[in-house]
């Protein structure tokens, strides 16, 4: 069998990072061979779209220190306020938050306060227009549902880590349909067992009234990750950058979710579990198999730069030989997700020369709640899933962490989303979002009290109604500038 091997590089790091962003990797650090891969023109096109999206996304939201910078450079002139809004209007296409602009000249330009709101005032942009147009849309959302039943699954669900370089696994990283893949993150992927036995139910109750007498699994899949360059630092800050035990807590909690079905429900094998692991650093994939009992060795993987090049057919053969423990339906499934990541391993390999620059993290918000599922893009948010900061707090609390690195230590504050969806069907469904915002909103103002003292935390509340394609409805925030009618 193929033993896991996670190579880590080292370097030296820079004295300064510029704009605080992660450092630039070295020359030549990619994945080798990655020439070989022979790619359609279907995935080249496809690959093109993907770039020229993440490219849009990212380009809007990096816009903005370099705006504020020249601001400040002339935060003093007599024709301030004008000059300002006019260059935020045609640099950022934002509504200009005139009254943080009109006190420049007698108490100087409150930058932390400027940065946070239009941070929060282009991913409001930038929701709202997903809604509209969905961008990331899968040619093959039914092909996909077809396939993942022949294979004996009924239903795909995936707990990434928190971590923002992982928010892309779905669409880029295993290109998969975001439709109809669900997904929930958690700090170190270690999602909430009730949760998921909560959801199980819901989804097997649905599918006996829809499709009885079927004889298929619900698929858990774990993501963790690990980088192949600086991993001792770049790694999992839930796990301690230690990839190990990554892996073996992701694998634990598969086998405690399974084990509450079996035990709760008297169903032993209407769970299945896949522990899939991520390079940070380049998106190859590492993924650790079921046996038929439902047992995962993290000794035992496949690597997805073993098959660069390889046709189908030999990818099929390879998984035959290295997973032949598992099921021929797991291993069909294993086989189509490695080809998937040969495309991806093409994007980073043409757009990145093999390796992001961005080995680290360089989230631009943090996002805490329930929603952002237009959230596929990597680095851009790092995400804390939850419905109370009580639950939810290790997940917040790695999210601080990481930004005192971000933005803190440059004197900037942590722009922070709290979002709760709903669907308007249900009947008192908004309230209660609305009400979970709020709840939200003051628990983190009592559990970081010296933050926002400082002004470090700022904050926007949004809902949004899933039974419609309407932009989310602004709840409220701690900026004076941040108001519904200069984010419409």
């Amino acid at each position: 069998m193929n033993v896991m091997s996670m190579q880590r590089h080292t370097r030296k790091m820079p004295h300064s990072l510029p704009e605080g962003r992660a450092p630039l990797r070295r020359p030549g650090a990619g994945l080798p061979y990655l020439d070989a891969v022979s790619a359609t023109d279907s995935m080249e096109h496809e690959n093109q779209r993907l770039s020229a999206y993440e490219h849009q996304v990212k380009h809007a939201f990096d816009r903005i220190i370099p705006c504020v910078r020249k601001l400040a450079a002339i935060q003093y002139e007599e024709d301030f306020v004008p000059l300002a809004s006019e260059r935020i209007i045609d640099e950022l296409d934002l509504t200009p938050p005139t009254d943080v602009l009109q006190k420049a000249w007698t108490r100087q330009l409150d930058v932390k306060q400027l940065v946070s709101h239009l941070t929060l005032a282009t991913y409001y942009r930038f929701v709202s227009g997903v809604q509209h147009v969905n961008p990331l849309a899968h040619p093959q959302c039914a092909d996909f549902v077809s396939f993942l039943a022949d294979c004996g699954y009924h239903r795909m669900d995936i707990t990434p880590c928190a971590d923002g370089r992982l928010a892309h696994v779905i669409r880029y990283v295993l290109r998969l349909p975001a439709e109809v893949v669900r997904r929930k993150a958690y700090a170190g992927a270690a999602f909430a067992v009730e949760d998921n036995v909560a959801k199980w139910a819901e989804v097997e109750l649905k599918r006996q009234q829809s499709a009885p007498g079927t004889n298929t699994k619900y698929l858990k899949v774990v993501a963790y990750h690990f980088s192949s360059i600086d991993g001792e630092r770049e790694g999992c800050a839930a796990h301690g950058s230690d990839d190990r035990k990554a892996a073996e807590f992701g694998r634990d909690a598969l086998l405690g979710f399974k084990n509450a079905v079996a035990q709760g429900f008297s169903r032993p094998d209407a769970v299945e579990g896949l522990l899939i692991g991520i390079d940070t650093a380049t998106d190859s994939i590492v993924l650790h198999t079921p046996d038929l009992e439902g047992s995962i060795d993290i000794d035992s993987s496949l690597q997805s730069t073993d098959c660069v090049g390889m046709s189908s057919d030999k990818i099929r053969a390879y998984i035959g030989s290295y997973a032949s423990h598992s099921s021929e339906g797991m291993q069909r499934l294993v086989s189509q997700l490695i080809e998937n990541n040969l495309a991806q391993l093409a994007y980073v390999k043409t757009n990145h020369d093999g390796c992001y620059p961005d080995v680290g993290h360089a989230e631009r918000f943090i996002g805490i709640g329930v929603g952002f599922d237009e959230i596929q893009l990597r680095n851009l948010m790092y995400f804390g899933y939850l419905t109370t900061i009580e639950e939810g707090a290790p997940d917040v609390d790695v999210g601080l962490k990481i930004f005192k690195g971000l933005n803190q230590s440059r004197g900037l504050s942590t722009p922070i989303v709290i979002r709760f969806d709903y669907y308007g069907s249900v009947a008192g469904a908004r309230e209660r979002a609305v009400a979970r915002a709020g709840r939200v909103a003051d628990a983190l103002k009592s559990r970081y009290p010296d933050h926002f003292a400082a002004g470090d935390i700022h904050y926007l509340q949004l809902s949004r109604d899933l039974d419609t394609r309407a932009a989310p409805e602004f709840l409220g925030s701690n900026l004076p500038s941040l108001t519904e009618d200069n984010l419409s």
